[in-house]
């Protein structure tokens, strides 16, 4: 410890270790790995040049440690701040808020710094051992979290999947083929009451499409929880959370949702099981027969082009954001660098709609699951399908892009129509290639966030195709929770009994599931 170094590369490390801990249930850790890979590079070339100038190793290490400490503190924290208070300061007649004069500084303490260190007669064993010491134990803390994380969530897969009841017994009906059987949720699609009362946007058009096609809408459905994972973990396990031993502490319910038991419920059918890529890791679930991206690998999605939605996500929360401010004057082949996670998101949702039209011909009998996030922001697409253009960095959660009521419901209301037509275009597809008539449900996850208020954010667009079967077990109220008990009793011989229809806020303050009435109906349940 008193002799090796290791703390300037450990502390290089930490804060970008730090923010996958953190996000682990939202990212791939691969994506971080350049983010990683850069201040390691530059921490050991620093190191590497000390070293041979001042022949002292560790005079190399204290220099590349100050060189990230100070390097990491002013990009994450000091940047931002120091720029907007000094931004209209003259001192001597000199402007020094511009950023090319904060730059000076920057390279001036960094010197400063430098040359103190390495004009020192020596550094003793004793501060390597304490720096390394403290470098470890600050590494250990993200690590630790990230490993905890995975445990975790592998003790509930166990946990779900030993609650798994004999009941569940299901088979194909005798004579009969076994229907494929799509499972398409429209993120953040919401009823249509809501869209006319909080958008102003009549989606007649769409629901009489349905309608004609042979689908049952149900004009009242509500989802169970008002976010994606509580929603589809629990659609996807026919059943309520809490029933399920599921609490809002569990780790985002990853693991209710890529190790479901409707899907294994399908692989015991003998079905074949297809999802797709996403772009929000909860529901990219992979262990599946067939994982359909449009980048071939993981490594195409971190070598795009441009920068990963990992490292948007670093620069939004650090002096990157300024780049994002300059980006209206910076050449278009810059512009697209910074906007390849908005070019990727849009392209997966593009790859899906596209890849649904043509999934029919596909060996069955299969289970398709199509998590597809549209209409849910940020917008990608116009009414026609149009790129739409943005200036904020690219985020799923609390988009800048559309602050103002009116901006939101002009975005949401323009992609909703673009998907109106290509869920038609889809549904027309599935019905006319596939030989035997299929099973389609299309199902928001929950409302529109922004229409909380109104309680919205529950109401969802809950559509049925169930081809030479009655809809009696359907109703104007019946709830995503219900939707594969009731495909399983009407074509699998299943003995699901149809659960109680009830809405949940997720409340992370409390730590949990507050029962909500959501959005008065007009139809009458």
């Amino acid at each position: 410890m008193r002799k090796i170094a290791l703390y300037p590369f450990l502390l290089a490390l930490y804060p970008v270790m730090y923010l996958v801990a953190v996000n682990i249930d939202q990212i791939n850790p691969l994506m971080a790995a350049r983010s990683l890979a850069i201040p390691l590079f530059g921490c050991a070339l620093l190191f590497l040049l000390i070293a041979l100038f001042t022949r002292s190793w560790q005079k190399a290490a204290l220099t590349a440690a100050f060189w990230v400490a100070a390097i990491y503190l002013l990009f994450f924290f000091a940047y931002v701040p120091i720029y907007q208070a000094v931004e209209k300061t003259v001192i001597l007649g000199v402007n020094i808020g511009r950023h090319r004069t904060l730059l000076i500084l920057l390279v001036a303490l960094l010197a400063a710094g430098t040359l103190f260190i390495v004009t020192r007669k020596g550094i003793s064993g004793t501060l390597t051992a304490f720096l390394n010491v403290i470098a470890i134990a600050a590494i250990i803390i993200p690590v630790g979290q990230i490993v905890a994380y995975k445990i975790q969530t592998s003790e509930i897969v166990a946990r779900m999947q030993a609650g798994f009841q004999p009941d569940s017994a299901v088979s194909v009906m005798e004579g009969e083929m076994a229907p494929d059987v799509y499972y398409i949720i429209l993120d953040m699609y919401t009823r249509a009451d809501v869209l006319k009362d909080y958008f102003s946007f009549d989606n007649a058009a769409l629901l009489d499409y349905l309608t004609e096609r042979g689908f049952y809408v149900a004009e009242c459905s509500q989802s169970n929880y008002n976010s994606t994972q509580y929603s589809i973990g629990s659609t996807l396990n026919m059943d309520y959370l809490d029933t399920l031993g599921l609490d809002v502490e569990d780790p985002d319910l990853v693991a209710a949702v890529q190790q479901n038991r409707v899907m294994a419920l399908f692989e015991d059918l003998g079905y074949r099981t297809i999802a797709f890529e996403t772009g929000f890791s909860i529901t990219e679930i992979q262990n599946v027969d067939e994982y359909l991206s449009p980048f071939k690998n993981v490594w195409d999605g971190l070598f795009y082009g441009g920068v990963n939605s990992f490292e948007a996500m670093i620069l939004k929360n650090s002096a990157g954001t300024l780049l994002y401010e300059a980006k209206p004057n910076l050449a278009n082949k810059y512009q697209t660098i910074l906007d390849t996670p908005y070019i990727q998101y849009r392209e997966r949702i593009a790859y899906a709609l596209d890849k649904l039209e043509s999934i029919a011909g596909m060996d069955g009998p299969k289970f398709v699951f199509a998590h597809i996030l549209a209409p849910h922001d940020p917008f990608v697409f116009d009414q026609h399908g149009n790129f739409v253009y943005r200036e904020t960095p690219f985020t799923l959660n609390n988009d800048q892009e559309y602050v103002t009521p009116g901006t939101y419901v002009a975005g949401y209301t323009a992609e909703l129509q673009y998907l109106n037509m290509r869920v038609e275009a889809i549904v027309d597809a599935l019905l006319a290639e596939s030989k035997n008539p299929p099973v389609i449900i299309l199902q928001g996850d929950h409302g529109a966030p922004r229409s909380w208020e109104i309680g919205g954010d529950t109401a969802i667009l809950n559509a049925y195709y169930l081809p030479r079967k009655d809809s009696e077990n359907l109703s104007p109220n019946i709830s995503p929770v219900n939707t594969f008990r009731v495909v399983f009793n009407q074509y699998f011989n299943g003995q699901f009994p149809l659960l109680e229809d009830q809405s949940y806020r997720v409340d992370k303050v409390l730590k949990d599931y507050a029962e909500t009435t959501g959005y008065p109906c007009p139809a009458v349940p």
